[in-house]
C-alpha cells in the first residue's frame, strides 16, 4: 500500500525535480505513485502487459514534459491523466485497427460490389463524424460501444455518476445520428 503523503511532500520532490533534474527525486515520486498508477491503468487497458508499458511510458512522458506542469501541487492528477490519454491512444488505434481489418475482411469476401462501397461509404461518415465529435463524447462512445465497457465501468474511470453518464452517451449518439441524417 501506497503510504499516505502530503502534498507538501508531493510538492516539494516536484519541484527539486523540475530545477535540478534529480534523479533521486523523481525516483521517490515513481516509487510513491508506481502500484496506484499500475492498477489504474490495469482497470483501463484489462491487460497486466499493457497497463505495465503504458505505466512506464507515462513516468517517462511526466519525467519528460516536468517542466510543462504549472502546479507542482497536481503532479499526481497530471500523471494520472498522462497515463489515461494513452489508454485512449491505445484504444483508437485498436479500433481503427479493427476498422481495417473489418474492411480487409469485406474486401476478401465474395459480397455485390455495391454493398461493400456502401459499407465502405458509411464507415468513412461514421468516422469523420466521430473526428468531429468532443474528446469526451469520442472517450465515452469509443469506451461504450468499442471497448463494451458498462456503464458501471465508465463511473469508475470517469467519476461521473451513472445518470450523466447515460446523459452524455444519449447526447453523443443524438449528435452522430443527426449528423448522419444530414449527410445522407
Amino acid at each position: 500500500m501506497i503510504p499516505t503523503l502530503t502534498l507538501k511532500r508531493e510538492e516539494q520532490l516536484v519541484i527539486a525535480y523540475q530545477k535540478t533534474k534529480c534523479n533521486k527525486a523523481f525516483g521517490e515520486l515513481y516509487s510513491l505513485f508506481y502500484s496506484q498508477l499500475f492498477d489504474y491503468t490495469c482497470k483501463i487497458a484489462n491487460d497486466s502487459e499493457d497497463a505495465f508499458d503504458i505505466t512506464q511510458e507515462a513516468f517517462i512522458k511526466a519525467a519528460q514534459e516536468m517542466d510543462k506542469l504549472r502546479n507542482p501541487i497536481t503532479f499526481r492528477f497530471w500523471l494520472f491523466r498522462i497515463a489515461k490519454n494513452m489508454c485512449m491512444k491505445k484504444y483508437r488505434k485498436m479500433a481503427k485497427e479493427s476498422c481495417d481489418s473489418y474492411e480487409e475482411d469485406v474486401v476478401s469476401q465474395d459480397y455485390d460490389i455495391t454493398d461493400a462501397i456502401e459499407k465502405d461509404e458509411l464507415l468513412e461518415r461514421l468516422a469523420l463524424i466521430l473526428s468531429t465529435l468532443s474528446k469526451e463524447d469520442q472517450d465515452l462512445l469509443l469506451a461504450k460501444y468499442s471497448d463494451g465497457k458498462s456503464i458501471k465501468e465508465i463511473m469508475e474511470e470517469t467519476s461521473l455518476g451513472s445518470s450523466a453518464i447515460k446523459m452524455k452517451l444519449m447526447r453523443a449518439r443524438s449528435k452522430v445520428v443527426t449528423a448522419m441524417n444530414k449527410v445522407s
